[in-house]
């Protein structure tokens, strides 16, 4: 009840802070643009360039942003608390924004990874923030202090003021960090390409961003038919974005790659660089990987994202749950069952059972190879068009024969109907569950509990 209201009280501060947002004018002072806005807004692509003075019209402590006016147009947007300065009157921000003039549109790559952002322009100084190789942060202006030695020597470079892209502000001695300019839209210009930077890509970074799953989940999902065979936690695409290694998994193939970097080779098309990869972007919830194997052979495969509530490991328990159940249930109302044609099918625990007199079903459906006893499955789904006359689809597996016996399953009340099923497995997708009909003209062996 407690959670509830809490979030109840949180919705309505929100949507009061989205009308406010709409209809206040009132400008509550002037800040200066500290990392590049970037983004869409209604369908209005929106660009503003770090040093740039822009309105403020509101400040959220519950999103944690502000509302800024967007030079040239009556657009407000929302911007997180760090990407602007402390709002004041304009005569000061004016002042403020030349404190930055320097270094404009200056940014910077991190080529040593755990390069320490501290409290001072000091190498003793309280760390505040440790990067990561490769990471991109803001450069704000330049100050005065000792520069850091190895050895006796000391190690050239400067202290410059700098911003995180998390938001965490503190000094940093250049000695490893690449300069380069960036503008509001995410071209890059000098020294861009000395530091091996690429320019911002939406496209590029949503993909790197995402989860992948193997596409044919979602046909699974939607139907509630979950192929446990094709349904794994760790099947799917990583991109490697934390780790830099891009991995590929899937039923039959298991694939590990470090790569350098990515590289668009054409529209929406992203080569994985030094390794066996590329990916084609379709949208923003599917894509088609392709992979080339040791002997220069291309295979594709596609992956989706997945709703943020689906959980695989839940799907794939409830899955088993569900096999398990059908077997107690159709245990629980025996365990024997006798047929006067074939004899007497008995289920054992762990879902084993135990047939004799089948004689008549040698050798068109039981070989004679058969032991008479075996495993019982339930791995395939009853079609859309027979749920309303079978209950389930079971697979007996016999202890010396090599093909399966499928059934779909009716459960009266005296007893069980068993009709002989055919089985077709996709040619095409290793990955989908095979198809289940019955035959022209149906074998239906009827047992009594």
């Amino acid at each position: 009840m407690k959670k509830a209201f809490l979030l109840s009280v949180s919705a309505l501060l929100a949507s009061v802070f989205l009308a406010l947002t709409s209809c206040s004018s009132e400008i509550m002072g002037y800040s200066v643009v500290l990392w590049n806005i970037h983004e869409e807004n209604k369908g209005e692509k929106i660009a503003v360039a770090d040093g740039t003075i822009v309105p403020v019209y509101l400040k959220s402590h519950i999103n944690n942003v502000y509302v800024i006016g967007v030079p040239g147009s009556k657009t407000k947007i929302e911007i997180p608390l760090w990407k602007i300065s402390e709002p004041e009157s304009k005569k000061k921000a004016s002042v403020t924004a030349k404190k930055y003039k320097n270094y404009k549109h200056q940014y910077a790559k991190c080529i040593l990874d755990g390069l320490p952002i501290r409290e001072a322009a000091l190498n003793t100084s309280k760390q505040v923030y440790r990067l990561r190789k490769d990471e991109i942060l803001r450069v704000l202006y330049e100050g005065k202090g000792v520069a850091p030695t190895t050895g006796s020597q000391k190690l050239e470079g400067k202290w410059l003021a700098v911003l995180t892209s998390e938001g965490t502000k503190g000094w940093c001695f250049s000695h490893n960090l690449r300069l380069f300019t960036m503008n509001a839209d995410g071209s890059l210009g000098d020294g861009a390409e000395e530091a091996h930077v690429q320019e911002t890509d939406d496209i590029l970074d949503g993909m790197l961003e995402s989860k992948w799953y193997p596409e044919y989940y979602s046909a699974m999902i939607k139907s509630g038919d979950i192929n446990l065979d094709g349904m794994q936690p760790n099947y799917g695409f990583d991109t490697g974005l934390d780790s830099g290694n891009v991995e590929l998994n899937l039923p039959g193939i298991t694939v590990s790659s470090p790569y350098e970097g990515v590289t668009k080779t054409s529209n929406n098309v992203y080569r994985f660089n030094n390794s066996p990869f590329q990916v084609t972007v379709r949208n923003a919830k599917s894509i088609v990987v392709q992979y080339t194997n040791e002997k220069g052979t291309p295979r594709s495969y596609n992956f989706t994202t997945l709703d943020a509530g689906i959980r695989i490991t839940a799907l794939i328990a409830d899955e088993r749950t569900r096999r398990t159940n059908l077997f107690k249930t159709i245990r629980g109302a025996g365990p024997d069952f006798r047929s006067t044609s074939y004899g007497t099918l008995s289920f054992e625990a762990n879902n084993e059972f135990t047939w004799n007199g089948y004689d008549l079903l040698v050798p068109a459906y039981i070989t004679s190879e058969a032991e008479g006893s075996g495993t019982v499955s339930f791995k395939y789904f009853v079609p859309q068009s027979l749920k309303r006359s079978y209950d389930c689809v079971m697979t007996l597996t016999f202890n010396g024969m090599e093909k399966e016996l499928t059934f779909l399953v009716k459960r009266e009340s005296n007893g069980l109907r068993l009709t002989v099923a055919n089985v077709t497995k996709s040619e095409t997708s290793l990955y989908d569950s095979a198809k289940i009909s019955i035959p022209s003209n149906p074998l239906i062996l009827f047992f009594q509990n």
